[in-house]
């Protein structure tokens, strides 16, 4: 087994900087996001289901749950053509998809 010598920590002293010096060169605050997730209407067996973000929000993720009818794989899962929601489709059985949507406050 080989052994790591410590390193001396080398501590500096602060510098006295008027505040607004030191303020000057901060970013500026993001606005805070915060995420809604939405679920579309279950779909008819083989159909598609959809899930819509709300006006204000923008999507940035999604997924889909199978229901218990389902069986076989899923056909489809991604955004929609305007990227406005989500949609599934299972090969058999329904699903219900889910967006993830982000508004800004």
């Amino acid at each position: 087994m080989r052994l790591l010598k410590a390193l001396p920590v080398l501590v500096l002293p602060a510098l006295a900087l008027p505040s607004a010096l030191l303020l000057a060169g901060a970013p500026a605050a993001a606005a805070a996001e915060t995420a809604k997730v939405v679920s579309g209407p279950p779909s008819s067996p083989g159909g598609v289901s959809t899930a819509t973000c709300p006006l204000g929000t923008h999507l940035t993720g999604g997924g889909y749950r199978l229901q218990p009818d389902a069986a076989g794989p899923v056909r489809a899962s991604g955004p929609t053509t305007d990227a406005t929601g989500w949609s599934a489709q299972a090969e058999h059985g329904s699903v219900v998809a889910f967006a993830v949507c982000e508004t800004e406050d």
